[in-house]
């Protein structure tokens, strides 16, 4: 499998091949679970990888092969203890599928355009639930549910970086998550409870002190790699 993930190239700006494409790589990847522990493990040897895993409120991410410049990164995802429904869209289109666990997982209507206006400067300064973006309950107002399902292991999908969703997961969701290049320089979080709304960028545009908070590090990574053993994942 990792032969076949070095030659692999993606080409995004034809979304639906992109797709096909990449939904048989997490496919078949999921299903060789050697191949899997192979890559997972390769992350303590690759420091270059380890730096790019990160820690969220609602989820883990190892990133197991990077190779952005042929049009694709191959994370896996864990879930936290924390489960919310934040609606939200990412800075580039992606291919996931589950391999264990489940989620119900929706997709959002939003009228209008957040980036109709291109980049916004004053977005930099609101990165997280406790700093929201004050204007944000003008585009929450436009939000509504269009279509919910359930995904179980085996599920695969391909979802548009334009496309706002949400994963509401159950405890030990476990998925691979394959993404393509950015296409934007930033994305959205809405948080429906408080009816709050922030920003996340790049790494290159945010300020070191949000690059130490979600840093994994070597012993985090060690504790997520034994707890996808005990689950059978690798």
């Amino acid at each position: 499998m990792s032969h076949q993930l070095d030659q692999l190239t993606v080409d995004w700006s034809d979304f639906e091949a992109a797709g096909e494409q990449t939904r048989e790589v997490v496919h078949r990847l999921a299903g060789d679970k050697a191949a899997l522990r192979e890559l997972v493990y390769g992350v303590e040897h690759r420091p270059e990888l380890l730096a790019m895993c990160e820690r969220h409120q609602l989820l883990d991410y190892l990133v197991l092969y990077d190779a952005l410049d042929r049009g694709f990164r191959l994370r896996l995802h864990i879930s936290t203890e924390d489960h919310y429904d934040r609606p939200h869209d990412h800075r580039f289109s992606f291919s996931s599928r589950i391999v264990t666990g489940g989620y119900t997982h929706t997709w959002y209507h939003l009228d209008g355009d957040l980036y109709a206006d291109g980049p916004d400067q004053e977005a930099l300064r609101y990165l997280n639930r406790d700093t929201p973006d004050p204007r944000g309950h003008t585009h929450l107002e436009r939000l509504t549910p269009h279509l919910t399902r359930w995904e179980s292991p085996g599920s695969c999908y391909t979802l548009h970086h334009s496309a706002i969703h949400t994963t509401f997961t159950t405890p030990d969701t476990v998925s691979l998550f394959l993404r393509g290049p950015v296409e934007k320089d930033r994305s959205v979080i809405m948080d429906k409870e408080s009816g709050k709304l922030w920003w996340r960028f790049g790494r290159q545009d945010e300020p070191e002190s949000r690059h130490r908070q979600k840093s994994m590090g070597l012993e985090a990574y060690l504790e997520i790699r034994e707890r996808l053993e005990k689950l059978g994942v690798i």
